[in-house]
């Protein structure tokens, strides 16, 4: 993004906004990263004509398949469109996991054993927890954003999605990779009071746990509303199930 977003508005696509207090010249041949994008640009204003065409569902789909044909290689354009439409379907997927409500059925996608559905379902629940959680891990509570965007948490399972089909956010925690391994194997969990649960095994075959043992009964991080926690059953299932 670093590189085509300031050069787009000598197309007249839309015009660039400096970011307050930023008193300089943009100048699109210094803007080589995404950090000093941020830095001088807070965004940009669409030209309303552009705008206006982009706000109609099928209008967007026309400018998408031009742009695909016109700069992508025959031999990858199909490969791009799947890409964009995977994209599309997982926020749409995420955006549904956010309404959804203990009372309801689990949302299942249709033809849930396709490929590509599969990757839907993926990235929608990722987006959804990852979102709720705002980039933090649950149990130990690090934060950690590259400028690309990318996080060092990922979205996890009380209850895994083949016992359970169920994505729904009181299903679902935000972990960093470690945190993860361990709630996966069973070397932590959640108590009734949503403390941090650390198995005693951690300290066995000459493990060297770390910090791990200082998170012990610490309160969990959780999303701001308490429709999103995750649901005492799932974690009593963890529990009861996986937990050593």
């Amino acid at each position: 993004m670093a590189y085509p977003f300031p050069r787009l508005q000598n197309d007249g696509i839309f015009k660039l906004v400096k970011t307050p207090g930023f008193s300089g010249s943009i100048s699109v041949e210094s803007i080589s990263s995404m950090k000093r994008l941020r830095e001088v640009c807070s965004g940009a204003i669409l030209d309303e004509e552009l705008y206006s065409f982009l706000c109609r569902p099928e209008a967007r789909e026309q400018l998408r398949a031009a742009i695909i044909g016109f700069y992508f290689a025959p031999e990858i354009r199909t490969a791009v469109l799947e890409c964009g439409y995977v994209n599309v379907k997982a926020y749409k997927y995420s955006q549904e996991l956010l309404a959804v409500r203990e009372n309801i059925k689990p949302y299942i996608p249709e033809d849930e054993e396709s490929i590509r559905n599969e990757k839907i379902r993926d990235q929608g629940f990722r987006k959804a927890i990852v979102m709720l959680y705002e980039h933090r891990c649950a149990l130990c509570g690090i934060r950690m954003l590259t400028p690309k965007g990318h996080t060092v948490v990922e979205a996890a399972h009380v209850k895994p999605w083949c016992d359970s089909h169920d994505d729904r956010p009181t299903n679902g925690m935000s972990l960093c990779r470690l945190c993860h391994w361990s709630f996966d194997e069973g070397l932590m969990s959640v108590g009734k009071d949503y403390e941090v649960l650390v198995s005693k095994r951690v300290t066995t075959e000459k493990n060297c746990p770390g910090h791990i043992l200082t998170l012990s009964d610490r309160t969990i991080f959780r999303p701001e509303k308490a429709a999103y926690w995750p649901a005492q059953e799932n974690l009593q299932w963890h529990r009861e199930k996986i937990l050593l």
